[in-house]
């Protein structure tokens, strides 16, 4: 029996905790209800009145990762979303062994929220081994995070005075859209788009911490290489009703997700309401730290359901 690493303190059912807004650890501490079974500690909104995809992502693999060997690091995440959370009540994740073999262990994490499946995850974790290896690098050259202009300056400078900012970026987040133009008060030429991002706050030395951080920032901002291409960021929430449906993201090589990463998204369809959009993200020397893709609902509110 493999010894199980915990995530926070042995609890019971505590209430929920208001999020100070900064902090991801805080915000991605699991407690330990029994073996197998992780419950969440406090939840951040989506701005839909429903739990940040991000946060379930993360903490699916936070509870994935407590019950396999140390040396074994994660792969991928397949996530598919099948209720919204609501972000007045606790999350439960209950953890299921799939494999355990020479190089590759496996789990499948289904988060409950007061008896009903929220997601269904299957996590897949590897032990690290010599092999032939490469990676891409961005497509284009992109300015540096320092050359790009932040959210706040867009509001204040560049006569954007119709956006509310912050209603575009994370407390804890800092966000810079490479062209901002073209996709905060116009539509993208392209379904692409290019940003960078880093937490506002340092996260521990632990490589779970960074990885867990990671999947976390996997769920921001990348579908809207689809939807900016289609209606500007700033009218997209009032107009549409946007909502993610499937999330994979794979994880290449370890590093640190509390600097500048660079965000490389892509559209390639979108029919039926369903947009498909692609991501490669990069720390600030060029590391293609992983891949991401993800389906998500876009309709308009009134036709939403």
């Amino acid at each position: 029996m493999k010894q199980e690493k915990h995530f926070g303190h042995d609890a019971t059912t505590p209430p929920l905790q208001v999020w100070g807004q900064i902090d991801l650890g805080d915000l991605l501490a699991l407690d330990c209800v029994t073996a197998g079974l992780f419950r969440n500690r406090c939840s951040e909104d989506n701005r839909n009145g429903r739990v940040f995809g991000g946060q379930l992502i993360a903490q699916a693999l936070i509870a994935a990762q407590c019950s396999v060997p140390e040396e074994r690091t994660p792969s991928s995440l397949q996530v598919i979303f099948m209720q919204g959370a609501a972000t007045g009540s606790a999350v439960d994740y209950q953890v299921e062994p799939l494999q355990d073999g020479k190089r590759f262990s496996s789990r499948r994490v289904v988060a409950l929220q007061d008896g009903v499946d929220v997601i269904s995850a299957h996590a897949s974790f590897a032990s690290p081994f010599e092999a032939a290896s490469h990676t891409a690098r961005p497509r284009l050259h992109y300015p540096a995070p320092e050359q790009v202009t932040g959210m706040h300056e867009l509001h204040t400078r560049l006569g954007f005075e119709g956006i509310d900012w912050m209603t575009y970026e994370k407390p804890c987040i800092e966000l810079r859209i490479i062209a901002p133009e073209q996709h905060l008060t116009g539509c993208s030429p392209a379904p692409q788009m290019a940003f960078w991002v880093r937490l506002r706050g340092a996260l521990d030395d632990t490589p779970q911490a960074h990885v867990a951080a990671l999947a976390y920032l996997s769920d921001y901002w990348i579908n809207s290489a689809a939807i900016t291409h289609h209606i500007p960021a700033r009218d997209a929430h009032a107009a549409s009703y946007i909502a993610s449906l499937n999330h994979t993201v794979w994880f290449h090589v370890p590093g640190r997700a509390d600097g500048w990463l660079l965000f490389e998204c892509d559209s390639p369809a979108m029919q039926h309401g369903r947009a498909l959009s692609q991501a490669r993200i990069y720390d600030h020397a060029g590391v293609l730290l992983a891949s991401v893709a993800q389906e998500c609902l876009f309709v308009p509110r009134q036709r939403q359901g």
